[in-house]
C-alpha cells in the first residue's frame, strides 16, 4: 500500500532520507536529463514528480502521524471526504519505476522523436531521429538553412525533448 505526500520546495531528497531514516521505504523516481546550463550541456538527475513523494505503509499504518511532522514534508494527500489518505497501487509505482528507467535510458530514443543535439558546434541544433546507424550514432533529419538535411551524430550527444 502506497499513499502520497507533498514536500516543500526542493526538499523532496532530504524527506526521502528522513523517512527511511523513521523506518519508512519510500520511493522517488528520477531521470537523468541534459540540461543547458551557462552556455554549456550538463548532465543531470532530476526528481520526475516534483514536489511529491511515495511512501509505503504496508507494515506502518500505525506510525502514519509521524509522517506530517517529518522535515522536508508538507502534508500527506489526504481525501477530504473520508479523512485517510489515498492510497496508490502497487501496479502504478512499478509503471512508474518502469518509465523512468525508460526515460534515462538513451535507447528509448524511436523513430520519429524529437531530439536536440547537445554537444560539439551543432548544439542546440533540434532535429527529427531517423534511426540508429551502428552502436554509438544516430542519423537525425535536421532542418539548416529551409532545407532538411540528414545528419549523422554520436547517440550520446543527443537527447530525446520531452513535450508537455
Amino acid at each position: 500500500m502506497w499513499i502520497l505526500a507533498k514536500t516543500k520546495c526542493r526538499q523532496e531528497v532530504r524527506a526521502e532520507k528522513n523517512l527511511n531514516n523513521q523506518g519508512f521505504k519510500c520511493f522517488l523516481p528520477t531521470i537523468n536529463v541534459k540540461k543547458f546550463i551557462n552556455n554549456v550541456w550538463t548532465e543531470k538527475k532530476e526528481v520526475m514528480f516534483s514536489g511529491y513523494l511515495f511512501i509505503n505503509i504496508a507494515n506502518l499504518a500505525h506510525k502514519m502521524h509521524k509522517i506530517n511532522n517529518t522535515y522536508g514534508i508538507s502534508k500527506l494527500l489526504i481525501d477530504k471526504g473520508t479523512g485517510s489518505p489515498y492510497i496508490i497501487n502497487n501496479s502504478l509505482i512499478e509503471e512508474v519505476s518502469e518509465e523512468a528507467s525508460r526515460a534515462s535510458d538513451r535507447d528509448s530514443i524511436e523513430n520519429g522523436d524529437a531530439v536536440v543535439i547537445t554537444n560539439g558546434k551543432l548544439s542546440t541544433f533540434s532535429g527529427i531521429f531517423l534511426e540508429k546507424c551502428s552502436k554509438y550514432r544516430a542519423k537525425l533529419l535536421v532542418t539548416f538553412l529551409n532545407s532538411e538535411q540528414e545528419l549523422v551524430v554520436d547517440i550520446s550527444d543527443i537527447q530525446k525533448v520531452y513535450l508537455n
